[in-house]
């Protein structure tokens, strides 16, 4: 990578894996802002979309390259032309766009067939359009000539705003579970941000921190899905802002045990309170009453 280049160019030292504030994507080195101990705690994207320090937050690339290399602005950017590196504006932000957001084509209220489906999964379907606002595709539902028929269209919001939206196809038949809204269409991406209910999270005396939207169905507004079990540096720092104590709970397979620890490293190193959960099966598959009584227990009775 062109990032990786630059900084062995100049001697500056990184590490790419094999330190816990490692992240896919990123590269590390010691923070040329933070004073005390060096531990790699810095990570610059390799796309140079920003640079972020696990102790004192975010910094701009070209400000964070000129500390590391000692040299003045005008400098860093005739370097990052030499290196071909191409600096990108923030896109967690809302932007206006010749792209904006809106479901795939028809939709509507849920019918009986999502109902039946929500149902025998053990939800409440009126609740779930009331409180989530779902709806639904039909046979044949498009957007930029994508096909998402067949589905519950869930929203996302962040700050009070709708951002984006999934799609969760009800025939098991499709090789996508899942379906997100086309990038270019999302306000904010929807892996740079958390579902659930956002403005409730500080209610609650520790945030559950889980993996997709039905886990949140289930357990309610103490929790956050991350969308997935992979997730990103923007969406760590979401949590660090939104709570002070967090409870992991991931879905028992061992890669996402693996993923929930590795987030838990990250939180605890802001300086979080973190436990990591594990419970048969997944959250969203349990039923409500056994859920219920979960979410006392972690929350402390």
């Amino acid at each position: 990578m062109d990032i990786q280049r630059l900084l062995q160019d100049h001697n500056i030292n990184f590490v790419l894996e094999g330190n816990k504030h490692c992240t896919e994507g990123w590269v590390n080195v010691h923070c040329p802002f933070c004073p005390g101990s060096k531990d790699y705690h810095l990570g610059i994207h390799e796309d140079g979309k920003g640079a972020h320090c696990w102790r004192c937050g975010s910094h701009p690339v070209i400000k964070t390259l000129g500390q590391l290399l000692n040299l003045p602005e005008s400098r860093i950017r005739a370097l990052l032309q030499k290196y071909k590196i191409r600096i990108h504006k923030r896109k967690d932000e809302p932007k206006i766009s010749i792209f904006p957001l809106r479901f795939p084509k028809p939709n509507s209220q849920l019918t009986e067939p999502y109902k039946r489906y929500l149902v025998k999964r053990g939800f409440d379907p009126d609740k779930l359009e009331q409180e989530w606002g779902l709806k639904q595709t039909g046979p044949v539902s498009l957007l930029d000539d994508i096909s998402y028929s067949h589905r519950i269209l869930i929203p996302i919001y962040w700050d009070g705003e709708l951002v984006s939206f999934q799609a969760r196809d009800i025939t098991d038949r499709s090789l996508l579970k899942y379906m997100a809204c086309p990038k270019r269409r999302e306000k904010i991406h929807h892996k740079n941000i958390l579902y659930g209910k956002q403005e409730k999270w500080r209610e609650f005396k520790r945030l559950i921190v889980v993996e997709g939207v039905t886990d949140v169905w289930r357990l309610g507004p103490s929790s956050a899905a991350t969308l997935g079990i992979e997730f990103k540096m923007e969406q760590v720092m979401r949590l660090s802002q939104a709570h002070e104590q967090f409870v992991i709970l991931f879905d028992e397979e061992p890669q996402a045990q693996k993923q929930a620890n590795i987030l838990a490293v990250k939180l605890k190193t802001l300086g979080k309170q973190v436990t990591v959960k594990k419970i048969e099966g997944d959250p969203g598959g349990m039923n409500q009453a056994d859920a219920d009584l979960l979410v006392e227990e972690l929350q402390g009775g």
